[in-house]
C-alpha cells in the first residue's frame, strides 16, 4: 500500500509540475499557438518553409483551425492562443469597437481580392429575368462587395450606413437583386449555378484553387489591398514568440509558396 501511495505521489507531482511550467491552456515558452481559417491561412502556417523556420529558432507552431470569424479573436482575447491569423483591418477594427479587445497588428501577410464567381459568364442583366448578386452580410466586407460590383457597371450607388443585412441599400439600372448571406453559404450559391461575391479564403476552402480561377468571373483591381494580419494581444506584440512567428512569415520562401499554391486567388504583401 505505500509502495502505490508513493508511486501516487510521484504521479501527483510530476503533474503539478507540468501544470505549473505549461498552465491550464496546454501553452508553454516554446510553443507558439496560432488560430487561423483553413485556407489559405492555416495552410501556409503549416507549409514547410514556416514550420522549418520557426523550429530552427527552437520553437514549436501548433494551428488551431477555426471555421468561423468570430471565435478567433476572443480566443486570442482570452490568452487561448497566442496569435491569429484570417482577418483584415477593418474586421479587426470593428471588433476592438465593438467588443474592447485589447489586441493589436503584429504584421500584414497577404491580400485576397474579392471576386465575383459564378459557373457561367453573366447573362443579360437587363433581360426579364431578375439576375440575384449574393454577397457577404458582415457590414466589414460589405462594403468591398459594393464597390466592386458597382466598378463593374451592376450597381450605381450604395449606402453602407446603419447597415442591415436584410435590407441592403443600393440603386442599380439593371433587373438585378442584391442577397446578403453568411459567408459560408455563398459558394453554394455558385454550385447550384448562381453567382456570389465571395471572400478568398471561403472560396479556397470550398474549392481548389483551379476551381476557384476558373468560376472567376471579375474581381478587385490588384491596386485595392486589404491585407491579411497576425493578431496578437497588445502585451505581447513584441514578445519572442511573436517576432519569430512574424520573421517567418517575412521570409522569400513564404512569397513563393504562395504564388505557387494560390495563383491570382492571394498576393503576397508582407509589411510590419
Amino acid at each position: 500500500m505505500r509502495r502505490i501511495f508513493s508511486i501516487l505521489m510521484v504521479i501527483a507531482m510530476i503533474c503539478t509540475t507540468v501544470f505549473v511550467f505549461v498552465g491550464c491552456s496546454g501553452k508553454d515558452d516554446k510553443t507558439i499557438i496560432v488560430g487561423a481559417t483553413p485556407s489559405p491561412h492555416a495552410e501556409i502556417l503549416n507549409s514547410k518553409a514556416v514550420q522549418d523556420y520557426i523550429k530552427s529558432k527552437g520553437y514549436t507552431l501548433v494551428v488551431k483551425v477555426y471555421q468561423d470569424y468570430v471565435t478567433p479573436n476572443k480566443a486570442l482575447n482570452d490568452g487561448g492562443i497566442d496569435a491569429n491569423y484570417f482577418q483584415h483591418m477593418p474586421y479587426l477594427s470593428m471588433e476592438i469597437e465593438e467588443k474592447g479587445y485589447d489586441l493589436a497588428v503584429a504584421c500584414y501577410v497577404h491580400n485576397e481580392p474579392l471576386n465575383l464567381y459564378g459557373k457561367t459568364e453573366l447573362p443579360n442583366l437587363d433581360g426579364e429575368e431578375t439576375i440575384v448578386f449574393n454577397i457577404i452580410n458582415d457590414a466589414s466586407n460589405v462594403e468591398r462587395a459594393y464597390k466592386l460590383l458597382q466598378a463593374n457597371g451592376i450597381i450605381t450607388s450604395y449606402s453602407v450606413e446603419s447597415f442591415d443585412a436584410q435590407h441592403p441599400v443600393y440603386t442599380t439600372e439593371h433587373n438585378i437583386e442584391i442577397v446578403c448571406i453568411d459567408p459560408g453559404l455563398l459558394h453554394n450559391k455558385v454550385d447550384d449555378g448562381g453567382y456570389a461575391v465571395i471572400p478568398g479564403n471561403y472560396a479556397l476552402t470550398a474549392w481548389s484553387t483551379e476551381k476557384a480561377t476558373e468560376y472567376r468571373i471579375f474581381g478587385e483591381s490588384t491596386d485595392v489591398a486589404y491585407p491579411n494580419l497576425i493578431a496578437v494581444k497588445t502585451s505581447n506584440k513584441n514578445s519572442e514568440k511573436i517576432k519569430v512567428l512574424v520573421g517567418a512569415l517575412g521570409q522569400e520562401a513564404v512569397k513563393k509558396f504562395i504564388e505557387e499554391t494560390y495563383g491570382p486567388t492571394v498576393n503576397y504583401c508582407y509589411s510590419k
